[in-house]
């Protein structure tokens, strides 16, 4: 299904829905191969999730695609009715309702290092001295922030896999963090997968990334939305529907 980036309305009326309403489902954009932006196309492994549970249950829907500050922001004034894929935060509680019975997707974060580069990691304190480079916005592990605070390590941030490999390869910093999948998409499509590797033990490993429901969402009917949702999700998981949209991607 080809999703235009003005934005994906589904409308699905031969049918009863549970919310007349076309809900405003929004995302992280230029995450691939999770959403995908090919000229005025949008698709990729989450889009195409959502949009089967939108197909399966009926609800009239739009998708659009946000830079990560604006996502955060949208989902917090209610401009948004459902994000899609956080990772759970104590913070982000605060601001949406997570539908925990199943992720979206599982992300595997590894350290990424150029070719010929000497550094293992096995621990936090393995990066102690290092300069390294993680998604903005993106909360991965206490240990982590805490030796960022203490100035044990460098942090630098970026928005898309192009800067981070830009600052990885001109020697800015010394390793990154990034979703396993997404990195290597990224490396696959600019013919680099030769001149950098992944280590062999994973940064964080099979971190659950769910749908979200804002807390200021108009939703009147919050409870049989998130049901829906929930149901329809989890029937995509059991059928092998999420396997085979993911598989089409990654290989």
């Amino acid at each position: 299904m080809r999703i235009f980036l003005v934005g994906l309305v589904i409308l699905l009326l031969a049918s009863p829905v549970v919310s007349a309403k076309e809900l405003m489902f929004c995302t992280h954009k230029g995450f691939e191969p999770y959403v995908l932006q090919e000229g005025k196309v949008l698709n990729g492994i989450d889009i195409d999730i959502v949009v089967a549970i939108l197909k399966r249950a009926r609800q009239p829907a739009k998708i659009e695609v946000y830079s990560w500050q604006r996502l955060i922001q949208k989902l917090k004034d209610g401009t948004c009715d459902v994000g899609f894929s956080l990772f759970d935060t104590q913070d982000r509680r605060q601001f949406v309702e997570y539908l925990f019975e199943v992720p979206v997707h599982y992300s595997t974060f590894r350290v990424f290092v150029k070719q010929g580069k000497k550094l293992n990691f096995n621990r936090i304190s393995d990066f102690f001295g290092l300069k390294v480079a993680h998604n903005k916005g993106f909360a991965l592990t206490i240990g982590l922030e805490q030796a960022i605070a203490d100035r044990r390590i460098q942090r630098f941030e970026f928005e898309n896999v192009a800067d981070a490999l830009k600052m990885l390869e001109s020697g800015k910093v010394d390793a990154v963090l990034d979703n396993e999948a997404r990195f290597r998409y990224y490396l696959k499509k600019q013919g680099k997968l030769a001149k950098i590797k992944g280590l062999s033990v994973p940064f964080l490993p099979y971190e659950p990334a769910f749908m979200v429901i804002s807390r200021q969402s108009k939703i009147t009917d919050r409870v049989k939305i998130r049901d829906l949702l929930e149901a329809n999700l989890k029937e995509l998981h059991l059928d092998g529907t999420i396997r085979q949209i993911t598989t089409r991607y990654l290989n």
